[in-house]
C-alpha cells in the first residue's frame, strides 16, 4: 500500500477493464485461487505482476486486492468475503 497515496491504491485496486471471472462451480477450487492471491497481497512475492494485473479481473488477482487493502484476516472472514463477491458477481449478470 502507498500509504503516501492511499486513495490510488484504493481506487486502481477497485478498477478493472475486463472481467475475467467465470462462475465457480460447487467443487471447483476458485476459492483456493481466491486464497492464494490474498496471500500474495498480505505477503508480497519476488514477483510483480504489473499493471496488466489490474485491467483484467481474475479470482486470484480480486483475492491479491483484497489482501492489499484488508491485510491478514482469517480464513472464514476470506471465505465470507468470496462467497459475497461470487453473489455479487451472479446478481450483476443476471
Amino acid at each position: 500500500m502507498d500509504w503516501d497515496d492511499p486513495a490510488h491504491e484504493i481506487n486502481r485496486g477497485l478498477l478493472y477493464e475486463e472481467d475475467g471471472r467465470t462462475d465457480p462451480d460447487p467443487d471447483d477450487q476458485r476459492l483456493e485461487t481466491f486464497k492464494r492471491g490474498w496471500r500474495y497481497g498480505v505477503y508480497p512475492a519476488d514477483e510483480d505482476f504489473g499493471e496488466l494485473a489490474f485491467s483484467k479481473l481474475s479470482w486470484q488477482n480480486l483475492g491479491y486486492r483484497l489482501g492489499v487493502m484488508f491485510g491478514e484476516t482469517s480464513e472464514e472472514l476470506q471465505e465470507e468475503l468470496y462467497d459475497w463477491c461470487v453473489r455479487q458477481m451472479r446478481e450483476s449478470s443476471a
